[in-house]
């Protein structure tokens, strides 16, 4: 009667190799940050305002925009600072797996 069944040991060696994929995926996007900045990242929503401009500028402009509290740049339309209002941390930032990017709190 076991034809066309899964038995529970197959079921959980299934888990266990899918959770060390995801496990080791994770591992490999985990963002390194430098200071408070880093490459490859961004951050949820809050957008406050964007502007185009060279990545090595955003960080600097959205200290000086009143309630910029966080930042992401792409490569978008030419360079993008997208200013981001809102209490964060760095662990609130995601890995975007797109090492053009950069991110950073103020």
């Amino acid at each position: 009667m076991m034809a066309g069944r899964i038995s529970s040991l197959k079921v959980l060696l299934v888990f266990l190799g899918l959770l060390c994929a995801v496990s080791t995926q994770v591992e490999a996007r985990r963002i390194r940050w430098n200071g408070n900045w880093a490459f490859g990242c961004d951050f949820y929503n809050r957008d406050l305002k964007n502007e185009r401009m060279p990545g090595e500028q955003c960080g600097g402009a959205c200290a000086r925009t009143h309630r910029c509290t966080h930042f992401a740049w792409t490569r978008y339309n030419g360079g993008t600072c997208w200013m981001k209002f809102g209490s964060v941390t760095k662990s609130d930032a995601f890995s975007t797996g797109d090492n053009t990017m950069v991110c950073g709190v103020v």
